[in-house]
């Protein structure tokens, strides 16, 4: 039997998901739509990103009155419970002559990052813009008297990166905040604290030219509030996206949380930010920086799991106070920017394969290409794609394309035999795959219909799609956004269908989607009527139920006590 998928990648998936979610009122609507979808699948294209965690809290480094503080050493303030007015202090000291804004963009071109987001204002509430709304600011408050954000902005826009910023949300300094008395990020928001948010977001939307994303952190906004600073920068810049972390369902891609590797299958646009150390983001003197070989492998296969699994991939630096770059960081930085010079084929414009995860690494696919990463060479030298068939045009190492690479189909798997005498790679070694028409693949997590007279299907046998939703930090968590089953059939093609989905549910509309033809539910009556459907015996044939459309694509399923009954 042949297996023939037409897959779609996960990120066209999202697309198409979020596309659904937006009435085309007007003419200027569809326009800003297309543009929004546009912006997104270019923001996933570019995979890999630089995060700079930078402020006044890089003077102390970590440390405060002679002691050790453990914590993110950003939040000092709080993990050391120094007061407003002495904390103020450090900007009078903040003069970073070191500071070169071209040289950090030229480090992130070398690293192979695309695009740039830096802490235009962190929990300390100290601005690294110039203000008109508050005076605790890099031009106001320091000796330095420059606008640290229109400096990168302009040295991006120079060196071809896309620039963004980060916003905290909440605000350790403001007089019309909470007041400061811990280490809390996750604090609701009071109106004129929500109205200063709004005129800073602007400033930085106007002022700084073009802003690809604006990066938002921490606290626990209403959903009017969440909404209405997402509002605000569609309506100043239409192609700038927001950050997941703007909470209430509000953003253009969901964060993960830090430095997290979701271990679950994600159904939209999503990004890990990940340190260069877990301990902190930004600088921290007395942390330790040793085994830079380990290091750079550890970054390497970071950037191919999250990005093999359809995220993208935001590596922080976090420079000193005078300004300058830690070498160690700097030399992490720029190794995998060597090995993406050699291997970057197999990171950008990539999308997640729909094979599943090897033991031996990482894969990732184009259209008519895998790239197989291999971060644990197999004692035989022998990688196998279980349950793969296609029409292979030609294998070779992406790092030598002269060189080909034997293979053959054994019992329904495509086998790859390595030579002895291929160059390996010190951190990961990716092998091509090029073949032609269509990838066959046969998933394990497969359902033979032939098995019952009446098959069931349910959250338990289904492979489940999760966005990353809450209303703050804390509250976030997986929730399934749609379930997806592979059935085959030999004896029969036609069947009779019908979707059970649990009472008092609201009036959504389902969409159950079998082979890319859509049946349309909604979710106030159970049991449904029954279909008939057509299920080809010589496929594997797909059946994904979603939600039809939605004002938040983040909306989990239902899915306790739903069954689909084929029969």
């Amino acid at each position: 039997m042949k297996y023939f998928f037409k897959f779609f990648p996960l990120m066209a998936l999202a697309l198409m998901l979020f596309d659904s979610c937006n009435s085309p009122k007007t003419q200027i609507d569809l326009q800003q739509t297309k543009s929004q979808n546009d912006n997104l699948q270019e923001w996933q294209n570019q995979k890999y990103s630089m995060f700079i965690h930078w402020g006044i809290y890089s003077i102390p480094a970590g440390i405060w009155n002679d002691k050790q503080i453990t914590g993110y050493s950003e939040q000092i303030k709080g993990h050391a419970k120094i007061p407003t007015s002495e904390y103020r202090e450090l900007a009078k000291s903040f003069n970073p002559t070191k500071w070169d804004a071209d040289a950090v963009a030229q480090l992130a071109k070398e690293a192979g990052m695309k695009s740039i987001v830096i802490t235009a204002k962190h929990h300390d509430g100290f601005s690294m813009f110039d203000t008109k709304y508050s005076q605790f600011d890099v031009v106001d408050a320091t000796p330095y008297k420059k606008d640290v954000i229109k400096e990168l902005s302009d040295a991006c826009r120079r060196h071809g990166l896309k620039f963004g910023v980060y916003f905290s949300l909440i605000d350790w300094d403001y007089e019309g905040a909470l007041p400061f008395v811990s280490t809390r990020n996750s604090d609701s928001i009071p109106p004129a604290h929500h109205q200063y948010n709004l005129n800073q977001v602007e400033e930085l939307l106007t002022n700084y030219g073009d802003i690809s994303e604006m990066w938002f952190d921490m606290s626990a906004p209403t959903y009017q509030q969440s909404k209405e600073i997402a509002d605000l920068v569609k309506k100043l810049q239409p192609n700038c996206l927001v950050s997941g972390r703007i909470w209430n369902d509000q953003g253009d891609f969901v964060v993960m949380g830090d430095n997290y590797k979701p271990k679950f299958k994600m159904g939209v646009p999503w990004q890990t930010p990940a340190s260069m150390f877990h301990e902190t983001w930004s600088y921290r003197s007395w942390q330790e920086r040793t085994d830079l070989n380990g290091k750079i492998e550890e970054k390497i296969h970071d950037l191919l799991n999250i990005i093999s699994a359809g995220g993208n991939y935001l590596l922080n630096i976090g420079p000193k106070a005078d300004g300058s770059i830690v070498p160690f960081e700097r030399d992490v930085l720029k190794a995998v920017g060597e090995w993406l010079k050699v291997n970057g084929e197999a990171i950008y414009n990539t999308h997640e394969s729909v094979i599943e995860k090897p033991s031996w690494g990482y894969i990732t696919a184009k259209p008519g290409q895998l790239y197989l990463s291999i971060t644990d060479f197999p004692e035989n030298n022998k990688l196998v794609l279980e349950g793969v068939n296609a029409k292979v045009r030609k294998i070779y190492p992406l790092a030598n394309p002269d060189t080909e690479i034997p293979n053959q189909f054994v019992n329904g798997n495509l086998e790859i035999n390595l030579p002895e005498s291929m160059t390996k790679d010190r951190f990961a070694t990716v092998i091509v795959v090029e073949y032609t028409g269509d990838l066959s693949y046969t998933p394990s997590k497969l359902i033979a219909l032939d098995d019952n007279p009446e098959t069931i299907l349910h959250q338990k046998n289904g492979v489940k799609y999760h966005s990353y939703s809450g209303h703050d930090y804390y509250s976030s968590k997986p929730t399934v956004i749609k379930l997806k089953w592979h059935v085959t059939s030999h004896k029969k093609e036609n069947y009779m269908l019908t979707l059970n989905y649990p009472k008092n549910k609201g009036t959504d509309e389902l969409s159950l989607n079998i082979n890319g033809e859509d049946f349309i539910f909604t979710t106030n009556t159970t049991p449904k009527n029954a279909i008939e459907i057509k299920l080809p015996n010589d496929i594997v044939n797909a059946i994904e139920l979603s939600y039809k459309k939605s004002d938040n694509p983040h909306k989990g399923l239902n899915t306790d006590g739903l069954n689909i009954q084929i029969k």
